[in-house]
């Protein structure tokens, strides 16, 4: 018997569904807004930068009070912070969803193993583009990794009056935190990886995850 079955055609290998393609710039978006709030509450609107900065700005301002205002300012940095957490948070809810109970072209174990399976029955011509296919998709498994993680670590850091989570509430936030670089980290060797794709070997990638797959004659 012939081992050499066919690609399946039902479980396809490209994420150009119109759900998941707005799963997927919905998270770019809301990911980028996060790391927008941090960038302003880490480097922009830094508390202990801004007492000087408003008393050297000529204007009569005491310490408590510029120390009130800095504090007002990050309050609300974080206020939209936590929106954009729960907005992830139902993004999540949505792909949990689609894994547990969607169609097979939409629940990425499906995808991955069927790309699994053709990694191994690719003939030996073809055993590294398939394996570079295999490796790129095993990255997106990190991700959604990633994902859970902050998402779990920033429930707990919401509901840190709670009291059974107060004893790992700062477990938490520094998982919380490290995930977030891993988070960045994948980002760029993702735009990256697609720059590359486009400009080498899979042109029109980047059309397909805005418009989805061109439809054929």
């Amino acid at each position: 018997m012939n081992t050499s079955i066919a690609p399946a055609v039902e479980v396809p290998t490209k994420d150009y569904r119109g759900t998941l393609r707005f799963w997927h710039w919905a998270n770019a978006l809301l990911i980028s807004l996060q790391l927008m709030t941090i960038l302003f509450q880490k480097v922009i609107v830094k508390a202990k930068t801004a007492v000087p900065e408003l008393q050297s700005s000529g204007k009569e301002v005491s310490v408590p009070q510029a120390r009130e205002l800095a504090h007002i300012i990050s309050e609300r940095i974080w206020a939209w912070h936590i929106y954009f957490g729960w907005a992830l948070v139902a993004l999540w809810v949505l792909r949990l969803g689609l894994q547990l109970t969607g169609p097979s072209e939409l629940r990425f174990s499906d995808r991955l193993m069927e790309i699994l399976r053709r990694y191994r029955l690719a003939p030996p011509a073809d055993k590294s583009k398939a394996g570079k296919i295999l490796f790129a998709k095993t990255t997106y498994a990190l991700f959604y990794l990633f994902i859970t993680i902050m998402v779990c670590t920033g429930l707990i850091l919401v509901f840190e009056d709670v009291s059974w989570l107060k004893g790992i509430h700062h477990t938490a936030e520094e998982i919380h935190n490290v995930t977030m670089y891993l988070i960045i980290g994948f980002i760029l060797l993702h735009v990256v990886g697609v720059v590359w794709a486009e400009m080498k070997e899979d042109h029109g990638l980047i059309s397909r995850m805005v418009g989805g797959e061109a439809k054929k004659a």
